[in-house]
């Protein structure tokens, strides 16, 4: 029987796998076409830790992120060309005098972080849901945003990693942001008994 410490260790490794995983994942779709792709397939591969798969195959990997590839850029490469639209505006309000300008810019930034972060809630629920269309995907990650147990949670995890990891930068190495990532999806999979499968 597994002890705790056993336990731990096997989920330390998991998660150190799916971040080395992603970070190829990210390589080979040149950076900005592979960050979509490496979000879902990752938060899937979490899922299916969860519900018991011991092994994650190379082979795996590749059939999912080649079934990813397309679906995932066409929302991620929207939500970030929205985003970057923002912060574009808020670069040039930040730039022009007048106090109408610089709210205007304000208003921008939180738009485009705003943006960045229903991206991130839009791909996990990707991870789960095999939505068809853009607009399927973005109403799903609208329901996700309803749930305030899990954005409450996930807000926190990024939070915590990311002062974590500021302080002992090694971690970042092995481990980026996949702890929040495992946050998001294990507090999914633990309230949905749906989850509980594949």
């Amino acid at each position: 029987m597994s002890t705790p410490i056993v336990i731990a260790c096997h989920w330390m490794c998991r998660l150190c796998w799916i971040h080395i995983l992603m970070v190829v994942m990210t390589i080979l779709g040149l950076g900005l076409f592979g960050v979509s792709p490496a979000v879902v397939v990752g938060c899937l591969l979490l899922r299916r830790y969860l519900n018991g798969h011991n092994k994650i195959t190379i082979s795996m990997v590749w059939t999912e992120y080649k079934k990813e590839f397309i679906r995932a850029n066409k929302v991620g490469l929207l939500l970030i060309f929205v985003s970057f639209v923002f912060f574009f505006y808020y670069s040039y309000g930040i730039n022009v005098e007048g106090q109408l300008f610089n709210v205007i810019g304000k208003i921008c930034i939180g738009l485009s972080v705003f943006t960045l972060c229903f991206g991130y809630l839009v791909l996990v629920m990707m991870s789960v849901y095999d939505s068809k269309t853009i607009l399927a995907s973005l109403q799903n990650g609208a329901i996700l945003m309803r749930n305030y147990v899990v954005v409450g949670a996930t807000i926190l995890a990024f939070v915590a990693t990311y002062l974590v990891e500021r302080f002992i930068p090694i971690i970042s190495l092995f481990y980026g942001y996949v702890p929040a990532f495992f946050t998001t999806v294990g507090i999914l999979w633990y309230t949905s008994a749906e989850l509980k499968s594949n």
